[in-house]
């Protein structure tokens, strides 16, 4: 399942990349090219937009309810059954989208912090914005509070 975010829902489509989700997000795009390009790549428009809703020039679509970002993500999660699971967790790049990569602990050495890399054991990398990730205590606070909304299966 495909999602693409209008510009009003950027930390929602940061939560579904989180999640592995394959999710588009532009902080700039006009209503026409948000449609065009979701309906090329059979996306599902996220939106808070009801104008957007009201031209009914696409039938793929969910109105967001709520400003809260992880009410947002619960929503999409009922509303699509979305499978959730911490093997998918971490998987895309919560910047640009792109699938991670696991890199080489050696590979990394002069590109993080020095205790970064003598007390993590794993890295991915995003080939597309060159960030590299690992999993520090933010990866379970994360975590936490998707288990705390029931949102983490």
């Amino acid at each position: 399942m495909k999602f693409f975010c209008d510009d009003n829902l950027g930390r929602l489509a940061k939560w579904l990349r989180t999640l592995g989700f394959d999710t588009l997000f532009f902080d700039e795009i006009s209503d026409k090219e948000l449609v065009s390009k979701a309906l090329k790549e059979d996306r599902i428009i996220l939106t808070r937009d009801t104008k957007l809703v009201e031209l009914k020039v696409v039938s793929k679509y969910l109105l967001i309810q709520s400003d809260i970002p992880l009410k947002q993500l619960k929503q999409v999660k009922e509303k699509f059954n979305l499978e959730t699971s911490e093997e998918k967790l971490f998987t895309r790049c919560p910047v640009c989208n792109t699938p991670l990569v696991k890199i080489e602990k050696e590979k990394v050495k002069d590109k993080v912090p020095t205790y970064v890399y003598k007390t993590q054991l794993n890295f991915v990398f995003c080939k597309r914005c060159n960030k590299i990730f690992w999993s520090a205590t933010h990866v379970e606070r994360m975590k936490h509070r998707l288990k705390e909304n029931s949102i983490l299966d």
